[in-house]
């Protein structure tokens, strides 16, 4: 993922302070809390739903999933779920949980970590600490050797795959010239650099995924004008972003990789949707499913556009790829844009992939593939899924294309869970694809994903007690003596 960030101040004088001004109006119309668009743990606290009807067709043996919940499970405990995880994780995960767990450390740390970022990663003592309690435990690496290592560690794991994403931010420096056509040019060139920028990074993470993975992607990480553009709701993007765009896919494409297109703020994913809709129109033919577009289901408006999307893919016969996720602008999207309650939430989503999962089972001579990733560290929502594809199978129907992500370094006990049978309910293994999204760049280019996923870890502390349990009871049998003959 690529950001956009002032590497220092623009004089009221100079030329691109329109650029600025942009920005900040973009902050004030978007809000002021700029998240990850990706997977949140957060959800919206207070009431008219938007429910998304299914179009499954219900079949013998099996209640609709909006309708029921699956008994919750005890395989975490009774499996030793996290004897896999290697050691220096599970403490890593333990340091992690126990800071998040009292807020004014973990408060101090986050201030800490954005004020004196470059204080940090100079200093060999404080850059060793924050690499090996923090960077390794969330990031990749930097280097393609770095990033295959880490790959290698989760698929030992039992994880199918990865989601791998860019760090790096675009720089936006000022411009010291007033003439217009100067300006102009200038500007011009800008916009280059920073589309330019965009890509290289873009073609690298492609590069160093390997086959079969997916790559996620931030249209306004392409700079100041792309932002401008899709705040103004342009039908397509100018030329040169354009050309970007083909080359990532193509470069997808012929790697064998899979694009996913993020959701952004609300007042950006009009112009989001319209974009990654043509390109999937472009390379989603036959069998391949290239791009997917993202849904945040805690935006009451989400189930409508993603059926509209999924009416005009088969109208156009391309296939249609699609990532649902609960949503990260709760802070900076328009509240009334948004569900009024947590349970509204988790319906739109749990009915969204339901649609998408039924599909295939709704129309038995489909004349489109419906492929859908599952972002999400909801057990209950996954479950639901991972129930109703076994279904699928148990009943010989083809089972739908689904496959589940959660963060590195987060919710490890349920990815770890999904790669594992669970004969309580039915589940066996092997049954489903989990990949891990996987943040990748320098030290210093992650920093800023670091603070968010610091954030991310005290918004859900009070749900995490149960997970922290977990841990310690590993730890504790790990190093209680005979444990493993107990």
């Amino acid at each position: 993922m690529l950001a956009i960030r002032n590497t220092r101040a623009l004089s009221t004088k100079a030329p691109l302070i329109q650029h600025r001004l942009l920005l900040a109006s973009s902050r004030a119309v978007c809000g002021s809390k700029i998240q990850h668009a990706g997977f949140s743990n957060k959800t919206p606290v207070q009431t008219a739903t938007h429910p998304l009807k299914s179009a499954a067709v219900p079949v013998a043996g099996y209640q609709s999933m909006t309708a029921t919940t699956p008994p919750a499970s005890p395989s975490f405990q009774q499996n030793n779920i996290l004897a896999k995880l290697p050691t220096p994780a599970l403490l890593r995960n333990l340091l992690i949980q126990n800071i998040s767990a009292i807020p004014p450390v973990l408060s101090f740390f986050l201030f800490f970590l954005k004020r004196y970022s470059n204080f940090i990663t100079k200093t060999p003592v404080l850059r060793h600490a924050l690499h090996y309690f923090f960077y390794v435990h969330y990031c990749a690496g930097a280097t393609k050797s770095e990033i295959a290592r880490t790959v290698e560690g989760l698929r030992k794991l039992g994880y199918k795959g990865v989601i791998l994403n860019y760090a790096k931010e675009v720089e936006m420096p000022g411009l010291s010239v007033t003439s217009g056509a100067e300006k102009a040019a200038q500007a011009q060139a800008l916009h280059e650099q920073q589309v330019g920028q965009w890509l290289d990074g873009t073609v690298k993470g492609i590069a160093y995924a390997p086959a079969g993975d997916y790559v996620a992607i931030k249209f306004s990480g392409a700079g100041t004008r792309v932002v401008e553009m899709l705040e103004h709701n342009h039908v397509k993007p100018d030329d040169i972003f354009a050309d970007a765009l083909e080359k990532v896919c193509e470069a997808a494409r012929q790697k064998g990789v899979k694009i996913l297109v993020d959701a952004e703020h609300q007042c950006q994913q009009a112009a989001i949707d319209r974009w990654t809709m043509d390109m999937m129109e472009k390379y989603n033919k036959g069998d391949n499913v290239v791009i997917f577009n993202t849904y945040q289901m805690y935006l009451k408006a989400s189930p409508r556009v993603m059926s509209q999307h999924l009416a005009t893919a088969e109208s156009r016969n391309f296939n249609f790829g699609a990532k649902i996720v609960r949503g990260a602008y709760l802070g900076s999207d328009p509240r009334d844009a948004i569900h009024d309650t947590k349970a509204d939430t988790d319906a739109a989503f749990d009915a969204a992939a339901e649609k998408l999962a039924t599909y295939h089972t709704a129309n038995p001579r489909p004349a489109i593939k419906v492929s859908t990733v599952i972002g999400s560290h909801n057990a209950t929502s996954i479950r639901k899924i991972r129930a109703l594809r076994q279904h699928q199978a148990s009943a010989g129907q083809p089972v739908a294309e689904v496959v589940f992500s959660q963060l590195m370094g987060m919710a490890d006990e349920l990815s770890l869970s999904l790669t594992e049978a669970d004969p309580e309910a039915g589940f066996v293994k092997g049954d489903c694809g989990v990949y891990k999204y996987v943040t990748w760049g320098t030290m210093q280019e992650c920093i800023m994903y670091l603070a968010r996923r610091a954030e991310e870890n005290r918004d859900a502390v009070a749900c995490a007690r149960d997970s922290r349990s977990l841990f310690w009871n590993e730890l504790k049998r790990r190093w209680t003596p005979f444990a493993k003959s107990s």
